[in-house]
């Protein structure tokens, strides 16, 4: 049985990447994964804020991204700075086999021009960009926010020749074209969705708080069916990412057209076993249905090769269910 993929250029021996978490830290846990059998690492994201932190121009004022903001409080102990990113990078292309992507996390394009040449410069397979900007400025048109992404990516595309890949939201007016447009200005991958902590109150004490949003029931729907959308209509790889917990839920996306698919929170869950469980659970379907290679069904059930193309349509959901009392 092949479970070989392809994602970015890079060849990842099965779909099964660990994604970007706490267990993607360090060299010694990046090596975890490879020896859990992970077909790629994307290591536990570099925080615009640190940059900014680090940067002798630190900014007084600092819209700070919420996810960014409860990492630097909760997770004080893991923070290193930049350069030290990029010296775990050299040390863990060193250490394993397997493709290491660098993730950072940003929301502006001012700080990224020369960290992006480092993390290049220490060896890193690919970039992913984890790129969220909350519209919390009612100023700001859809088209504003839009351009922050464009800006940031083209940006970056002019610094490497790395893969660049963007793990976003679903939170976009008209998505399939602002992934066209994310296609034209030359992104290599999107990974379908991101997730982020969630604002909560405290009625006892009073006061805000966040929430991290490990148990999202609608995320694997959402991420299903933009990539049974975009596939076969993109040049861009797809990646699926949010409430994967079972290979079947494997088996579906590929089918979507997804070429891999990421994992984090069934690895906390479960530990880094849960990547070999998926991956057995994966080949006694593929063999079930006889299929010797990925290549032989990725996408096979995308929006254009479905049978039921009317299924990834929203209209067509509801005129579905126009019966149902």
């Amino acid at each position: 049985m092949n479970l070989s993929t392809s994602y970015m250029g890079l060849t990842l021996k099965n779909p099964i990447i660990a994604g970007s978490c706490g267990l993607t830290r360090t060299v010694d846990q990046i090596k975890a994964c490879e020896d859990a059998n992970a077909g790629a690492v994307v290591m536990k994201s570099l925080f615009e804020e640190q940059i900014r932190e680090q940067d002798a121009e630190l900014e007084q004022s600092l819209a700070m991204h919420p996810e960014a903001l409860e990492y630097l409080r909760a997770d004080i102990d893991m923070r290193y700075g930049a350069d030290a990113y990029t010296e775990a990078i050299a040390k863990a292309k060193q250490a394993v086999s397997i493709p290491v992507l660098a993730s950072v996390n940003c929301y502006t394009s001012k700080w990224w021009m020369d960290y992006a040449k480092k993390i290049q410069e220490a060896g890193a397979d690919a970039l992913e960009m984890n790129i969220f900007v909350m519209p919390a400025d009612f100023t700001k048109s859809a088209a504003d926010i839009e351009a922050v992404y464009v800006d940031i990516l083209k940006a970056v595309k002019a610094q490497i020749s790395i893969p660049v890949a963007l793990k976003l939201s679903p939170m976009f007016t008209s998505f399939g074209n602002f992934a066209l447009r994310l296609e034209r200005a030359g992104v290599d991958g999107l990974v379908l969705f991101n997730r982020f902590v969630q604002p909560d109150i405290d009625i006892s004490s009073l006061q805000t708080t966040m929430t991290p949003s490990f148990n999202d029931p609608a995320g694997f729907g959402r991420s299903l069916g933009w990539i049974g959308l975009l596939s076969g209509q993109l040049d861009v790889d797809l990646v699926a990412s949010g409430g994967i917990r079972d290979s079947l839920g494997v088996a579906k996306q590929l089918l979507a057209g997804a070429v891999a698919v990421q994992v984090a929170s069934a690895l906390y869950a479960k530990g880094l076993g849960k990547i070999q469980e998926l991956l057995n659970g994966l080949e006694e379907w593929m063999e079930d249905k006889n299929f010797a290679t990925l290549d032989e069904f990725c996408g096979n059930l995308n929006h254009i090769n479905s049978p039921r193309p009317e299924t990834y349509v929203r209209a067509q959901y509801l005129k579905a269910y126009t019966n149902v009392e």
